[in-house]
């Protein structure tokens, strides 16, 4: 028996469920409202198809910002339609504006609530007033904690090709013409292939030397083994490069060669030592972080030319570099001379922190950059965060939030994909029944739901709690 006659089995009488008794099961593709970059999709023309041929009805509501066009949805069985009300279950990407979200509804997007986020309190309200049943892409995870359905991939990749672009420019600032210069932002490329093309031939002309000889071996340091790390290698592999250890680092610094680029993959057990001298224990870590510091300023970060920061970092747990810690990585004053070979600064010339976390594991990463404007020159020694300009003192950081925006296509299709299994799970919920009743439906999306029939629900049930800190 197919999903959507299963479905339909069902003894329905909340008014959401009424159409399933005479009708295919509806799910809706919401109009992106959150940036006018926001081109992405949580399903491309491809995967509504599949759902089309499976006996689901597929409302998108148009959008010509979209980066799949409306005939590409239209052409594998979606409906077109401004109102979607019809839907059984509404499916975005950011935030869905708070006077659009239909009343006893299934939703699922990124809300951005989780922690309270002051700025996103309206969004969570609105879920709240009009009982709709929740389900927040961030927190869909398996057993082990590991995120399924998320953008984390295509954010390493989107932040790697911003850092060399960014790279380049910084480069030339100092006086130095170099192959980076080849290289745009992410969102220069219709797809990550035509991106890595580029980076294959910037990386022709590295091995060709043209790196010149006197910016000496260059090193890239990577945080972290997850999805953004993974994301960020993916396309630093496409350069002529060679991983070495984060022991070797120093003896690479002064023996390396500018043919290729040296990268190393930092991980906690590298760089976090227990205050006691004990041996690092990843388990005792999570359970008493107070007990470890970092030796990352000391072990890793001085032979690092850029830094591509991937990781999660909780508070109270050591960060990767302090504010303090930045002022001796970075020259105070910067001296130009164009009648000699340029000496670089210092060598940390660049950060990617795709974490956008601020004040977290980078405590003086103080703000996020944007689309429009993706690099700020962040100046140690005073504190200040300059954009528009690559000259003058200071480490170029890259930190913008939504990476994955900049190349929408692939964004969506591997979004998709992860969203694809759950959507089915996501329809069985019934919002008038209490979820520890409903055994039938999968941890993933029963864990993930944030609001149920008008209430939080018991695992979000702290978000309530950390409204009221904040209003005190």
């Amino acid at each position: 028996m197919s999903t959507w006659r299963r479905l339909s089995c069902l003894n329905f009488n909340h008014p959401l469920r009424r159409y399933f008794t005479d009708t295919r099961p509806v799910i809706a593709l919401c109009r992106e409202e959150s940036s006018v970059w926001e081109r992405r999709a949580p399903l491309n023309p491809g995967q509504v198809g599949r759902l089309v041929k499976e006996g689901y009805t597929v409302l998108v509501q148009p959008s010509t910002r979209r980066a799949y066009s409306i005939p590409e949805y239209k052409m594998n069985g979606a409906v077109i339609r401004e109102d979607i009300s019809e839907a059984h279950a509404i499916f975005g990407v950011k935030i869905v504006p708070p006077e659009r979200i239909i009343p006893n509804k299934r939703y699922a997007f990124f809300s951005h609530t989780i922690k309270a986020q002051p700025e996103n309190m309206s969004v969570l309200d609105a879920l709240l007033e009009k009982k709709v049943c929740f389900m927040d892409y961030e927190k869909m995870a398996d057993k082990n904690g590991t995120r399924l359905v998320a953008f984390g991939k295509m954010a390493g990749i989107a932040g790697m090709i911003n850092i060399l672009h960014g790279l380049g420019l910084r480069l030339l600032s100092l006086g130095y013409h170099t192959p980076f210069m080849h290289l745009g932002c992410a969102h220069n490329y219709p797809t990550v292939s035509a991106a890595k093309a580029a980076i294959t031939s910037l990386g022709r002309e590295i091995q060709y030397g043209l790196l010149p000889d006197s910016l000496g071996p260059m090193i890239f340091t990577f945080t972290g083994a997850g999805n953004v790390s993974q994301g960020a290698q993916e396309v630093f592999k496409e350069l002529p490069h060679e991983f070495v250890s984060p022991r070797d680092l120093e003896e690479v610094t002064e023996k390396g060669s500018t043919r290729r680029i040296y990268a190393t993959v930092v991980d906690m057990e590298d760089h976090l030592e227990h205050v006691d001298g004990c041996k690092f224990d990843v388990q005792d870590f999570i359970k008493h972080p107070e007990n470890y510091h970092s030796s990352f300023n000391e072990k890793i970060i001085p032979y690092t030319t850029c830094l591509i920061n991937g990781i999660y970092w909780a508070p109270g747990s050591p960060r990767l570099i302090t504010i303090e810690q930045s002022k001796q990585l970075q020259a105070k004053e910067l001296t130009m001379s164009f009648t000699e070979v340029p000496c670089l600064p210092q060598r940390l010339l660049a950060i990617c922190d795709i974490s956008a976390d601020i004040n977290g594991s980078l405590e003086f990463m103080s703000q996020c950059t944007s689309i429009d404007s993706p690099f700020v020159l962040y100046n140690a020694h005073t504190g200040e965060c300059q954009s528009n300009t690559m000259s003058g003192p200071g480490i170029v950081i890259s930190s913008m939030d939504n990476m994955p925006a900049q190349l929408p296509h692939d964004s969506t299709d591997l979004f998709g994909a992860m969203l694809l299994p759950h959507i089915r799970e996501f329809l069985k919920v019934d919002p008038d029944k209490s979820l520890g009743s409903q055994q039938d439906i999968s941890d993933v999306v029963k864990n993930a739901l944030l609001t149920h029939n008008g209430k939080l629900t018991e695992k979000f049930q702290y978000i309530a709690e950390l409204r009221k800190t904040q209003q005190q």
